[in-house]
């Protein structure tokens, strides 16, 4: 008996899942379309990108399958619209354009072309939920998602405008503290440290980060807006650089600055990972959680703000250039 499979494309632009893949399972029920939906909306971002694709059937190798561009994305039928809603009523509708992006990276699906669907510089307003609606011209079919957007977090410290350096050698922790979005579920800090490589002799200087990202933050109530802090200790800014960067006894580092990111994302976002824990490029059914109607995936929405240019303290420096997580790396 021939082994039928069922592929489900997808996307994920939030660094904070882990992947797995398993191919193939039995097909007992009729072919039914089945479209696939991946966007999050920052309501800060002035273009917003969707990614809209199809689950298909075949028999044979899905891997192979999946490499065939029909397999995976619509032709140019849907009609895609985001509709803002605001105490139940619809007061406006927002078309999306289908475009080629970027070719993606080597994986299981085509690199190119890589079909989004955007806006076109339309405002989005944190007051109001969000409702994407997609329909397949051609067979009427349509599926549909609806969220909240998150409103602004309140960043304490280290402030936004504040030129204070981080002493990462003091014995005392850095403080990191903002306060809650509205509607904000899941929140996330990212550390981006910056630093530029110059090999000897060369001139040449080039420009690199690392980011530290920590474990992720669950409030109970996204509709309350509460303090929400951490302490780092400095000693494990230090393991974290020198875990991340590798000994290169041909080039000199010097450090730059640092960027304290801070991300939420929406009460749907957050279920979608919680029951999700692992999502690949190939699913074998239909995801546990998804606010997709008609069809899988999610739509939802997520801040990001940043407290940028931190730089390091003279003494931050100084452990940076001869403590013994980094003394190796060439800081000077």
């Amino acid at each position: 008996m021939k082994t039928k499979n069922i592929i489900l494309s997808s996307l994920l632009a939030i660094g904070l899942i882990t992947n797995g893949c398993d191919n193939e399972i039995d097909l007992i029920a009729p072919y039914k379309e089945i479209g696939v939906v991946y966007g999050l909306i920052n309501p800060s971002d002035s273009i917003h990108y969707v990614r809209i694709q199809k689950a298909f059937l075949g028999e044979g190798n899905a891997l192979t399958m999946a490499q065939v561009i029909d397999s995976t994305y619509y032709p140019d039928i849907l009609d895609v619209q985001m509709l803002r809603i605001k105490d139940g009523s619809i007061l406006s509708s927002i078309p999306l354009t289908r475009f080629v992006g970027p070719d993606k990276e080597e994986g299981v699906f085509p690199t190119t072309p890589n079909i989004l669907y955007k806006t076109n510089g339309e405002q989005i307003y944190k007051d109001s939920e969000y409702k994407l609606v997609v329909k397949n011209t051609v067979s009427g079919h349509v599926f549909s998602a609806q969220s909240p957007m998150i409103d602004s977090m309140r960043i304490i410290r280290p402030a936004v405008a504040s030129n204070n350096p981080i002493n990462w050698a003091n014995t005392a922790p850095v403080k990191v503290e903002f306060a809650s979005a509205k509607d904000g579920k899941i929140y996330n800090l990212t550390i981006r440290f910056r630093y530029t490589e110059e090999e000897f002799g060369s001139g040449n200087l080039i420009q690199k980060h690392i980011d530290w990202v920590f474990p992720n933050t669950l409030v109970a109530n996204p509709d309350e807006v509460i303090t929400i802090s951490r302490e780092i200790d400095g000693e494990d800014f230090y393991k974290f650089v020198g875990n991340s960067i590798d000994v290169d006894p041909n080039v000199v580092r010097y450090a730059g600055t640092q960027d304290f990111i801070f991300t939420a994302g929406a009460e749907i976002f957050a279920n979608y990972l919680a029951i999700n824990q692992s999502v690949s490029s190939i699913l074998t059914s239909i995801p546990q959680y998804s606010n997709v109607e008609g069809g899988t995936g999610i739509f939802s929405s997520r801040i990001i703000q940043v407290s940028p240019n931190k730089a390091l303290d003279p003494a931050a420096l100084n452990e940076l250039k001869t403590g013994p997580y980094t003394s190796d790396l060439g800081f000077q």
